[in-house]
């Protein structure tokens, strides 16, 4: 069962019981003027096009209306380029299954959609459930399937993390300017000791402590790709840098290698990376076109 339909449940359970259905709030302005937007070959406005896949007004529209029931939404424009994103990942995900023959067939999608309206209790609960989310029966499949089909991607991306995965040991030293990680790696060199030198004046509080070490990591694992890219690179014992990521400048060594099973709490958070990463290679080589 997806993370995606217990999250639909529970707001079921939750919708059942509060029974009331307020007024959706209106739509904020547009930035650009609808009498401005592209059409498409039936006259429908469109917001983006994905690689010549087209979004269309209405349904960002829609989209829209269903996120004014986030509280925190504070930035109607905010919201409404958050939302435009959220189609745009959404097509870039469905091309990006397509082009792997990855897909969700009709009876998959039927069978989980049966599985709520066992838990709604009866038609007409479910009706209106869709009705308080501001879905149609046609968009809450069309989003059931793009979640199925997101499940299904990292489930691929993630098949090897079921078994013993290429890991690295290593420690690091962050400072906050280039020429300060030149000094460091002369420092080294000149015989200080790697962990000393981390514990006092390494910017990175957590791992200072321990002399930088930064434990074993998989490749996609660190919050910076870069320093764990250095990190395989290098042999045991070895030290390089300096490594530049969006936190400073890293002096890095490499303590360990081998491959090692993966903790199952590790395993979700390589799971979502690996995904973002796939997400971005596509959204990096699309043509897209944003209209609002």
């Amino acid at each position: 069962m997806t993370r995606f339909v217990k999250r639909f449940r529970l707001l079921l359970i939750l919708s059942l019981l509060l029974l009331t259905l307020a007024a959706l709030p209106g739509l904020a302005a547009a930035q650009t003027s609808i009498d401005q937007l592209p059409v498409d070959e039936a006259g429908i406005p469109l917001v983006a096009r994905v690689n010549d896949e087209a979004i269309t007004l209405p349904a960002f529209q829609r989209a829209l209306a269903r996120r004014q029931f986030d509280l925190t939404a504070a930035d109607p424009l905010a919201l409404e380029a958050e939302v435009l994103e959220q189609l745009i990942d959404q097509l870039l995900i469905e091309q990006g299954a397509a082009a792997q023959d990855i897909i969700i067939s009709d009876e998959e999608v039927q069978a989980e959609i049966q599985l709520n309206l066992e838990l709604a209790g009866s038609p007409e609960n479910w009706q209106a459930w869709l009705s308080l989310n501001g879905y149609s029966e046609a968009e809450f499949v069309e989003t059931l399937q793009v979640t199925l089909l997101t499940n299904r991607v990292r489930d691929l991306l993630t098949a090897d993390l079921s078994g013993d995965v290429m890991q690295v040991h290593a420690r690091h030293i962050l400072v906050q300017t280039e020429p300060e990680a030149v000094s460091v790696m002369e420092r080294l060199r000149a015989g200080e000791d790697f962990g000393a030198l981390a514990a006092q004046i390494s910017l990175d509080d957590t791992t200072a402590r321990q002399g930088g070490d930064l434990g074993w990591f998989a490749r996609e694992e660190l919050l910076a790709p870069e320093l764990a890219e250095a990190a395989f690179m290098l042999a045991p014992g070895q030290v390089g840098g300096p490594v530049f990521t969006a936190l400073g400048y890293h002096i890095v060594q490499t303590l360990e290698t081998g491959s090692r099973p993966v903790e199952p709490e590790r395993r979700v958070y390589i799971a979502q990376a690996r995904f973002e990463n796939w997400l971005a290679a596509i959204r990096q080589s699309a043509v897209i076109e944003r209209y609002l």
